[in-house]
Parts: structure tokens; sequence; C-alpha cells
């Protein structure tokens, strides 16, 4: 459950960042507090600057630990994330304007918590500073 959660969080970026839903309700979903946050900014930025993203990631998730004691229950994924065949474009002409200094693997933290029967993501840290 916590990967599908996880792997549907990312599903729903996808669909946002691409302009299919340009509020992030699906992300809503998925996460919350400075993980739906991040993704908010990320996805107003893309809309300001007329972007939009095209392709997809690619996810190597593995649950590091998990904690179902107490009311918090807490998971905590490790990732590589590749997003090499993920790119931002104009969304007007469709031409590639990706970083020119961008990374395209990054190992990656999510912090999941469970809300009532769903688990969310709460915090997703990149590690920019390195590949994977």
């Amino acid at each position: 459950m916590v990967l599908k959660t996880y792997q549907d969080w990312w599903a729903a970026q996808v669909k946002a960042y691409a302009g299919g839903d340009p509020q992030g309700a699906q992300v809503r979903v998925y996460s919350a507090d400075v993980a739906l946050a991040n993704v908010l900014m990320s996805l107003r930025s893309l809309q300001d600057a007329k972007m939009v993203m095209t392709g997809q990631p690619v996810l190597d998730p593995v649950v590091k630990s998990l904690d179902l004691n107490g009311t918090s229950q807490t998971a905590v994924i490790s990732d590589c994330v590749d997003v090499s065949g993920w790119h931002q474009v104009d969304a007007g002409t469709g031409s590639l304007k990706d970083a020119p200094q961008h990374l395209t693997r990054y190992p990656a933290t999510a912090v999941l918590r469970s809300s009532g029967a769903l688990w969310k993501v709460f915090d997703f840290n990149r590690e920019t500073g390195r590949t994977c």
C-alpha cells in the first residue's frame, strides 16, 4: 500500500505537470504538508512560465522503514529518480526548455504517514548534490 501510494503520487504529479490536472487535485489525494506545498509551488511556477512537462520519470522505490505502532504510522521510502526522459517544454510551441545543467538522476527520500486508512506523502527530499 505504501509503495502504491508513492507511485500514485508520482503519476498524479506527471499528470498535473503535463497540464492535465492544472490545479493538482489528484496530487492532493496522495500528499499533504511539505510534499504537497512543494508540488503545488512547482506547478504554479511551470504555469507562470507557460511550460509543461512531457515524458515520464523512472522510479526505483524501496521501503526503508515502516512503523505501524502508535497513532502516527510512518514509512520511509528511498528512491533513485531518473528524470532523463521527463522534460520541460514550452506549452505553446513544444520546444524543449530544460535547464542546461539539470540533474537527470538523483537519490530521494519520501516520508509517508497514514491518514486514517490512507497513506500520504508528507515530505520528499532530493539529494541534488549527487547522482545514483
